[in-house]
Formats: C-alpha cells, structure tokens, sequence
C-alpha cells in the first residue's frame, strides 16, 4: 500500500485569514487530536477578507484549523473513514458578520508511530524525516491518521487518495510519504 501526507495547497492566494479563534478553542489541543468540548455549535470562526478579488474557499484549510468542506467530508464518509471527529464551523466576515463559508473542523484523535525508517535527529534534537517509510503491520487498519512521530502531518492510504482526487477538490495536495523530507 502506498501512503501520502495529505495537506492543504498554499498558493491560495486569495483564500481568507482566520481570525482569532473562539476562547473555548486551544489550537494546539485541536491540531494534535486532543478531545474537546464545545457547547454551542456551529462554532463560528471570524475570517478577514484583503482581496477585492473573488474569494477562494478550498476543501481543506489547516493553517489555523484542520477545516474540511462538506464535499471532502461526504468523500471520506463513503469510503468508511470513521476515526475523524467532526464539528459544524461557519466562517464569518469579521465587519458584517455574514456567514460567508460552512466547514466541518475535523479532529484527529488517533496519531500512530508507524515508522521504519526515515527518521534522523538534528544536532539540537529536532526529528528530521527523510523518505520516511511505514510499517503497515502498525497503522491498525486505518485509512487516515496522524503520524505518531510527527503530528502535524496526516498520513492518507492510496484508496483515501484516489477517493478525493476522484471528487476534484479544490486546495488539497497529495505528498507520497516516501519523497517527504521535514524541514
């Protein structure tokens, strides 16, 4: 099986900013997968707009939060990927408060180390990857998950990849696991 660091596409020129983030929301915690309790949703999430310019809104947007579209969502729900955490986000202009785009916040609960090679030290200590290889015997079956030793990244198999190059989204990237080299 072949494996792919799915993320989101950077030249974006004209995608929105995220605004600060609801007080009952800790970046940190949401990016790593931790479980979080929110009372009232949707959560609604502030965006500025500096273009005059039509508005890009891609499928996926993790610079601030690991945003999905309802397109990338139904993609994943039809192939049974199950092991993502969903809660219902609108994104508002800031100045009017005009609900301008609906997206799914998708946490990640599960982070699994899978490596068998790949993985180096810097004199400092900071992991390096380089060409990381997964041990498939580790990944439990998933289709989607974060990587254990590096949590920032997620790990897609070629069925979740095909699935959403299939559906055309718009933003979304496909790395295959083996050219990776962290930076």
């Amino acid at each position: 099986m072949n494996y792919y660091i799915l993320e989101e596409v950077t030249y974006h020129l004209n995608a929105p900013y995220i605004g600060d983030l609801p007080e009952e929301l800790d970046r940190i915690d949401v990016m790593t997968g931790k479980k979080i309790e929110i009372l009232n949703l949707p959560i609604r999430v502030p965006i500025r707009i500096d273009y005059e310019d039509e508005i890009v809104y891609p499928d996926m947007m993790t610079a601030d939060l690991p945003l999905f579209s309802k397109k990338m969502r139904n993609s994943l729900d039809r192939i049974g990927v199950e092991n993502i955490q969903y809660y219902p986000v609108e994104l508002f202009e800031n100045q009017t408060g005009e609900t301008k785009a609906n997206y799914y916040m998708s946490i990640l609960p599960i982070s699994v180390e899978c490596l068998k090679s790949g993985i180096n030290k810097s004199p400092a200590g900071r992991l390096i990857l380089k060409n990381p290889i997964i041990d498939s015997t580790k990944i439990l079956g998933l289709r989607l998950f974060r990587l254990g030793e590096e949590p920032s990244l997620i790990i897609i198999d070629s069925i979740v990849k095909d699935t959403l190059t299939n559906a055309q989204l718009n933003g979304v990237s496909f790395i295959p696991l083996e050219e990776y080299m962290s930076s």
